[in-house]
């Protein structure tokens, strides 16, 4: 008996997809629109907000880049002092004497 039950289930499923009109399948858009609409290779335009968001920790990177570089240069260029160039013998810099040939 429950086979029959369930073979009239599924007949009874399928006659109503069959039996049923048409429905339109709506699309449903990220509630309410707010999102950027994409085009094929077109780059969305970002909303002012958007724009702000993104240069603001944009912008203190490189407050902390460049402050750091004018305050503390030892970071970038290194803890050693510069040696004197003008002390640098020709030997050393591996320039030939004059008087060879």
């Amino acid at each position: 008996m429950s086979s029959w039950t369930r073979a009239l289930g599924v007949l009874r499923g399928g006659t109503q997809l069959l039996t049923r009109s048409r429905q339109r399948i709506t699309t449903r858009k990220s509630s309410g629109g707010s999102h950027a609409e994409s085009g094929y290779r077109q780059c969305p335009n970002p909303t002012p907000k958007e724009f702000f968001y993104a240069e603001l920790p944009l912008s203190a990177a490189w407050f902390w880049i460049l402050w750091h570089c004018w305050h503390d240069p030892d970071a970038v260029l290194g803890h050693f002092p510069w040696p004197d160039t003008s002390q640098w013998t020709d030997e050393e810099l591996g320039i030939p004497p004059d008087d060879e040939e």
